[in-house]
């Protein structure tokens, strides 16, 4: 899907035979004339192989130099390892570090479908703070909740502000007018954790949300993270 001159969905839902919720994890391309930049990579097995096939049919030919991860999860991360091989650059907040140099989750029984190749992340994002990346202003925004690592990242492309959010933040329904808030089976998942972030989300103007699975906004953002945020307690019953 092209959502705008520069910004691709390449990877995820859409993509996938499972219904809404695929095991895919939506993956964003931002293209620059320095490369490309995903947010996200999408599972280990499919990810990279889908995100290739993507950029194939939209004819996009650059060389993707960095991967800037929501969160680390194997269906967000697992084709990590791959696109830091062939030269991408892996950006992940500290709390998620550990999970992706050990490859998943150690000691459960969802090891082996959670499981990916272990890799080093390049840079460690433990504060807030902005980046320069092919020079394109992101803000990295930690959100924590549904991983202790989760980032939300914000930027401005083609003359608009885009939040992506990972799975902190899904916006659902037929109108957008419903919410998920982070799968709970994590070790780390905290309820009031995720409140606090979404909260503090309501400090960012955007007109795009872009999720991590399912559905997205593509306009009026802003209005959607504060409606997030005043039934974020009530859905997560706190």
């Amino acid at each position: 899907m092209i959502i705008s001159n520069n910004l691709f969905y390449l990877s995820g839902s859409c993509f996938s035979a499972v219904n809404n919720k695929s095991t895919l994890g939506e993956v964003y391309g931002i293209n620059t004339d320095q490369g490309l930049i995903l947010i996200d990579c999408g599972e280990a097995i499919s990810g990279p192989a889908m995100i290739r096939k993507t950029l194939k049919k939209f004819n996009i030919n650059s060389r993707i130099t960095h991967v800037i991860l929501s969160h680390g999860h194997h269906d967000h991360c697992g084709g990590a390892k791959e696109l830091q091989e062939a030269g991408a650059k892996i950006i992940v907040g500290t709390g998620d570090a550990n999970y992706c140099k050990q490859g998943g989750p150690k000691g459960t029984l969802d090891d082996r479908e959670q499981s990916f190749p272990p890799f080093i992340p390049d840079i460690e994002i433990s504060v807030d703070q902005e980046m320069i990346i092919n020079g394109i202003k992101f803000e990295l925004i930690m959100i924590p909740g549904h991983t202790s690592g989760g980032m939300a990242i914000r930027t401005k492309i083609d003359d608009k502000f885009v939040l992506f959010t990972g799975d902190t933040l899904e916006p659902d329904g037929t109108f957008l007018n419903k919410f998920l808030f982070g799968w709970e089976g994590d070790p780390t998942f905290n309820k009031k954790a995720i409140v606090n972030s979404i909260i503090k989300l309501t400090k960012y103007k955007t007109d795009m949300v872009l999720s991590g699975h399912g559905k997205i906004c593509l306009a009026n953002g802003t209005e959607l993270i504060y409606q997030a945020a005043k039934e974020v307690k009530n859905t997560l019953n706190i």
